[in-house]
């Protein structure tokens, strides 16, 4: 799945002195889990084909870390918040 991000703001249209909540989202960021698969060939003897086959376990990968960076732009001071996906700003 391909990963997409997006960068919300609480209200797209706020007044001098409205403190502002910005939040990163994260999608298609998910883990995989471990999944089975069968492998399978022909041994030729003595003229005679033999189909043989084996099963596999391929293994599961975790989702990535993600990390973010504090928004900049618009003439705003960022502040970070406990959750690391969200910021604050207060509009001049």
């Amino acid at each position: 799945m391909a990963v997409s991000c997006d960068l919300n703001v609480n209200d797209p249209t706020p007044a001098h002195g409205d403190t502002l909540t910005f939040t990163y989202s994260v999608s298609g960021n998910d883990p995989i889990d471990a999944q089975g698969a069968t492998i399978s060939g022909t041994v030729v003897v003595g003229g005679v084909g033999y189909n043989v086959s084996t099963n596999i376990t391929l293994p599961g990968t975790p989702a990535a870390s993600v990390t973010y960076d504090t928004p900049a732009g618009g003439g705003l001071s960022f502040v970070s918040t406990s959750d690391p996906a969200v910021f604050t700003a207060v509009v001049p």
